[in-house]
């Protein structure tokens, strides 16, 4: 059975990613650094290599079979298992540790609850797919994207993302569509 997301949840993944803006004090179309969003939600974020002292389980496990695999981890701590610090893999592409980060952000910002180690909810996950890409490229920076008609490695180097990601944010927020028809009623060929 295919997922389907809770009713309002897409519209509820592009408030959170203009309110972050808002409070970062950036336009609603502006590109958006992952760390500095985690730095302003007061989230740790640690690479690989630096969890080695602090979570030498999950490091074990991570930096070893599971190193390739390993894009980015919630991981819980604290007196009462409430305290959240990201810990990604700093071996991937700048892009990637980006979408890694976006991802983990989501999570913190939806309150998703601690699971068991290397355990996810299903639910959660696809909630995070969405929203960490709507945090990168939110729907006012996809309609500027696409009135623009930059091309898709120049728009995906400008926000730190990988061609598929943007590509995928052109599409699903509708963006390549309305400019498509807005340049056919104005008959512009940009």
């Amino acid at each position: 059975m295919a997922f389907r997301f809770r009713r309002g949840f897409k519209t509820e993944a592009e408030s959170h990613a203009l309110e972050l803006r808002e409070e970062l004090k950036l336009a609603d179309h502006a590109p958006i650094c992952p760390w500095k969003v985690a730095e302003h939600l007061e989230i740790p974020v640690h690479t690989l290599r630096s969890i080695r002292d602090v979570e030498p389980k999950a490091y074990a496990y991570l930096s070893g079979v599971g190193h390739e695999y390993f894009s980015a981890v919630t991981l819980f701590g604290g007196t009462h298992g409430c305290t959240r610090m990201i810990c990604h893999n700093d071996s991937h592409a700048k892009t990637r540790q980006r979408a890694n980060l976006a991802h983990e952000l989501a999570h913190a910002i939806l309150l998703h609850p601690p699971t068991e180690m290397f355990e996810c909810d299903p639910d959660a996950e696809e909630e995070a797919k969405w929203l960490g890409p709507a945090l990168l490229v939110p729907h006012p920076a996809a309609i500027k994207i696409a009135f623009t008609s930059a091309p898709i490695e120049v728009a995906a180097e400008s926000y730190g993302v990988s061609k598929v990601l943007m590509r995928m944010r052109l599409n699903v927020t509708g963006a390549n569509n309305i400019a498509r028809r807005s340049r056919a009623k104005t008959g512009s060929r940009k």
